[in-house]
């Protein structure tokens, strides 16, 4: 009896110390390889979407079937959405929950899956290909209104109007992870763009940022907060800050770490903060700020005496006709128009589909053209109000093709500028700037477009004014 307990004792300190061989300095790898039953029950998925006896559909195409603040969608459709995670919480910034993206690079769309799972990450690690089976499942906001869409797995019986996690019980019916891992390569991006929807739930890089000078000494969580805080970080662009804020859960392992002094990158996933106030940036680990340059310094602003494009609206009033600008509408009945902002006493150019009728609105406001060659950093700037936006969105776009004749504005090349936009939430007293948008990459003609998407239904019907659009250079 006693051999055979000092062989069983021998066996246990072995495999201990083949255990702690394996996972030194808790470096726990995830394996490539799945299990039996997880590999046949994905090949069977992708069986049936290349069968076409399921749906595989874009994350960006998914998200567009809700409205944030909306009830939860439940999907009754068999459709299924392929992407790459890109957080974790392994150091305790998310909890129960992760994130994934489109593309390993250059994402289009990203989208948050609420999971009643910890320590998530060893199975969801990142930049693992993730397949999720949706029918059953809806579509909503954990905290409903925050505008940020997620998958769960049903209704929260206290707040129908949001969802709750997927549970363990629905993992191994819903959520397929492949074998394969990809390089997630961060979307570079500026603060002033940060609130642009589709970068919610992607990993992004913020260059040249810096946590603001009051916060000297501080660590990334006040102690006094129970669960969240932010910390405001600004880059400089043009002759002007940008600013927006990283948040930091209380339970994260870096919470009493002192922020980093100097400037810098900062990779993290865009989100919202818990009431859907602010767009915040979520760090998977302090690993990803990298502060070792000192801080940037804004131009001057007397150095851009240039002025390329000045326009206030004060001197314009029903549909805005401006010479040389282009008052457009591509779809429904309703034009920009002159407005009266009895808060700041000025006019401002106004447009909003509330009461139009119509099944779509798409109207456009565009600038004169306006010559790049003659001068050096031209900056784009311009301020927006809304009152109530709701599913309405307003893009800021730049051509410099277009040949300035309405046929052709729609076939024409436009881009998006990462302008900031006054979104839904914001105080419709006020008028948000945003901020100076650097045109130097562009050359020639260009026109800057004002394009409004709206309906006749009220959850997509919201007004949006426009005001004080300038172009400065050197």
């Amino acid at each position: 009896m006693k051999r055979n307990q000092t062989i069983i004792m021998l066996f246990a300190i072995s495999m201990s110390m083949f255990f702690t061989a394996c996972v030194e300095d808790n470096n726990f790898k995830v394996p490539e390889n799945l299990g039996v039953e997880e590999n046949l029950s994905l090949n069977a998925l992708l069986d049936s979407i290349q069968n076409n006896q399921v749906e595989l559909k874009s994350i960006k195409d998914l998200k567009s079937l809700y409205n944030s603040g909306n009830d939860p969608l439940k999907i009754v459709s068999d459709i299924v959405i392929k992407g790459y995670v890109v957080s974790s919480d392994a150091k305790g910034n998310y909890f129960r929950e992760f994130y994934m993206q489109d593309a390993p690079e250059n994402p289009s769309a990203g989208i948050k899956i609420a999971i009643n799972l910890t320590n998530s990450y060893n199975k969801f690690s990142f930049g693992r290909e993730v397949y999720i089976r949706l029918k059953n499942l809806y579509l909503g906001e954990t905290n409903s209104g925050d505008g940020v869409i997620s998958i769960g797995g049903k209704v929260n019986l206290t707040d129908i109007r949001e969802v709750e996690s997927i549970t363990q019980n629905q993992i191994e019916n819903h959520l397929f992870r492949s074998i394969t891992t990809e390089t997630i390569v961060p979307k570079i991006v500026t603060l002033g763009g940060l609130d642009d929807i589709s970068n919610i739930g992607t990993f992004v890089a913020i260059e040249n940022a810096f946590f603001s000078s009051d916060l000297k000494g501080k660590t990334f969580v006040n102690p006094v907060e129970d669960f969240d805080t932010k910390r405001k970080i600004e880059t400089c662009q043009g002759p002007g800050f940008v600013s927006s804020f990283v948040e930091t859960s209380s339970f994260a392992s870096f919470a009493n770490n002192a922020l980093p002094e100097g400037g810098g990158t900062i990779k993290a996933v865009v989100s919202r903060d818990f009431g859907g106030d602010f767009t915040v940036l979520v760090l998977n680990t302090a690993d990803d700020v990298f502060m070792a340059d000192s801080r940037c310094t804004p131009s001057e602003l007397t150095d851009f005496s240039t002025i390329l494009l000045q326009q206030d609206f004060e001197a314009t009033s029903g549909e805005i006709d401006i010479p040389n600008w282009t008052n457009f509408i591509e779809v429904g009945s309703k034009k920009w128009r002159s407005y009266t902002d009895v808060n700041s006493l000025s006019i401002a150019a106004n447009i909003g589909s509330y009461r139009s009728g119509d099944e779509s609105t798409i109207s456009w406001l565009i600038t004169e053209d306006v010559n790049l060659d003659a001068t050096l950093e031209e900056y784009l700037s311009f301020e927006t109000s809304t009152s109530f936006a709701d599913g309405s969105t307003l893009e800021v776009l730049i051509s410099d093709n277009w040949n300035g004749n309405e046929a052709t504005i729609t076939t024409a090349n436009w881009m998006a500028l990462p302008a900031k936009i006054a979104a839904n939430n914001d105080d419709y007293n006020s008028f948000i700037n945003s901020t100076f948008i650097d045109l130097s990459n562009y050359s020639g003609t260009i026109y800057i477009a004002f394009k409004y998407t709206g309906n006749g239904n009220d959850i997509f019907d919201g007004t949006y004014e426009l005001d004080n659009i300038n172009i400065i250079a050197k």
